[in-house]
């Protein structure tokens, strides 16, 4: 049955004694927690997570924008290509008329239409190279612009790569001082008292963490909070195997 002190801030009771060795060997325990719980948060919140987490949407992102560039590209490629070709027909035509007027075959009517359209294929072959011209300088700039995307990616990828090294490394060395101190809370948590340690386990797991805390002078270590001298005095009247707990954050008062 829970015995109170309705006079005190402390219940100075939980039906529940435990040796002073027990106490003590209970805040070694939750030292030890106490590391774990440091150590996990750190492995939780390693900065190379957040950093990975904005190389892959940056990556992802630079592939979208990469793919429109690719299309892109390959759209000025065939116009380019077909411009090629218009300008090759032109040449063609040009070519062919050139050697029928050379000739001299035809009457003067037909060889004097042969000019003007030689005069009018010419127009349409600078034409058609001007527009060709604009379109090279399309086609080199988006080609310029998918390289450099195809670089930005690259880059990405090889920081990434070293990041991800750098994260295993640093996890790894975590999960190690982690497991390390797994192995030593077990065997410190052998040695105390089962009821103490079930206790101590129900606190910790509503109490952020921390089950038992010390008193020291006149402040509990586990709400930082200070203790009349009048109530210090009832604390301390208390047989040392007493199990006490803070009336303010219901942590186990350990006294040094």
């Amino acid at each position: 049955m829970l015995r109170v002190d309705l006079s005190n801030k402390y219940i100075l009771g939980v039906n529940l004694k435990a040796s002073v060795e027990d106490q003590n060997r209970l805040i070694e325990l939750q030292r030890i927690d106490s590391n774990i719980f440091s150590l996990e948060i750190k492995l939780r919140n390693l900065p190379e997570i957040e950093q990975l987490t904005a190389i892959a949407k940056r990556i992802t992102e630079g592939q979208e924008i990469l793919k429109i560039a690719e299309l892109e590209l390959g759209d000025i490629a065939v116009e380019l290509k077909r411009s090629e070709i218009e300008v090759e027909q032109v040449n063609e035509r040009i070519k062919k008329d050139e050697n029928r007027l050379n000739s001299g075959q035809g009457s003067p009517k037909e060889l004097e239409q042969m000019q003007h359209e030689l005069a009018s294929l010419a127009k349409r072959k600078a034409e058609l190279e001007d527009g060709e011209l604009e379109i090279m300088l399309r086609h080199d700039a988006a080609k310029s612009k998918a390289e450099t995307l195809k670089s930005d990616e690259a880059g990405l990828k090889q920081l990434e790569l070293e990041l991800n090294v750098r994260f295993e490394n640093a996890s790894s060395d975590l999960k190690t001082q982690i497991e390390a101190d797994q192995k030593l809370r077990s065997a410190k948590a052998q040695d105390i008292e089962k009821s103490l340690i079930e206790l101590y386990e129900k606190i910790r797991n509503s109490a952020g963490g921390v089950g038992a805390a010390l008193l020291v002078g006149n402040t509990c270590e586990g709400c930082h909070l200070s203790i009349t001298p009048v109530e210090l005095e009832k604390i301390k009247s208390q047989p040392k195997d007493e199990v006490i707990r803070c009336e303010e954050c219901r942590r186990i008062l350990v006294r040094i």
